[in-house]
């Protein structure tokens, strides 16, 4: 079953270059040029608590002709002392990574077929990490130039590895299955300087459900400056003994927008 997984992720691995060459011989233009943002958070405690953490986003997408790319990185880290010990113990640290390929179909491109990987690092869920890949089909039911609403559905593969080995990456016990991926992501624009983005994504397995959704609301400070306000909720219907099924994050902070 593995192999099938690895498959999987290879082809994904190998599709970036093949939309490379069709979008050469589509031509560059200005909608086809990468645009995102990223941010970094950082929060010093001393006094009767004494923590560091640090928190990093980063969302990029490209639009072209025929095809639209979307990637997407997480990363939190939180140490605090120990008052008895006086060590640092790490109270948090969690990683996620996702790229998603959209090819779009027809004239008017509402329809799409999409590919995604995902890969999380959790050390505080009971998972050493979980990777899934899945492919399926997209239609963008609503765009104009305040609302738009996609929705998708398709089959996949999912990982999640208990019992680590050395390596982020090697596993000595590991729970594979089919999926069913079920995605919806809206975007609201508001006002020139205001806009507010909800992103909600299953992976339905035999077994356990997961689920991931980001609520943001952005405001514009100037034309590459904006301050945020996200929400981010994970949710698994099966954990191991020891851990929630749900975990909140929520974050204030400035952002650095590029296009």
């Amino acid at each position: 079953m593995r192999s099938k997984y690895l498959a999987a992720m290879l082809i994904a691995a190998g599709l970036p270059a093949v939309t490379a060459a069709a979008e050469a011989e589509e031509g560059t233009s200005e909608a086809s040029k990468w645009s995102g943002d990223i941010s970094v958070g950082l929060l010093f405690k001393r006094g009767n608590t004494d923590s560091d953490s640090v928190n990093a986003h980063a969302n990029a997408s490209r639009d072209s002709a025929f095809w639209r790319h979307h990637f997407k990185a997480d990363a939190n880290n939180e140490k605090e002392r120990d008052p008895d010990t006086e060590q640092y113990n790490r109270t948090d640290e969690n990683y996620f990574a996702s790229y998603k390929l959209d090819r779009k179909l027809g004239e008017e491109s509402r329809n799409y077929l999409f590919n995604v990987a995902t890969y999380e690092k959790d050390n505080f869920s009971g998972f050493h990490y979980q990777a899934s890949y899945a492919i399926g089909l997209g239609r963008r039911f609503i765009e104009n130039d305040v609302h738009t609403l996609d929705m998708e559905a398709g089959p996949g593969y999912r990982v999640q590895c208990l019992e680590p080995e050395d390596s982020y990456g090697d596993c000595a016990n590991t729970e594979e299955s089919a999926i069913a991926r079920l995605a919806l992501k809206y975007h609201w624009q508001i006002s020139e300087s205001a806009e507010f983005q909800e992103e909600i994504s299953s992976e339905v397995g035999e077994d356990s459900t997961s689920t991931r959704m980001e609520t943001s609301l952005t405001s514009k400070i100037n034309s590459h400056f904006a301050l945020r306000l996200r929400h981010l909720l994970e949710h698994e219907s099966k954990v191991p003994a020891g851990t929630k099924e749900t975990d909140h994050q929520v974050t204030v902070g400035l952002v650095y927008t590029f296009k």
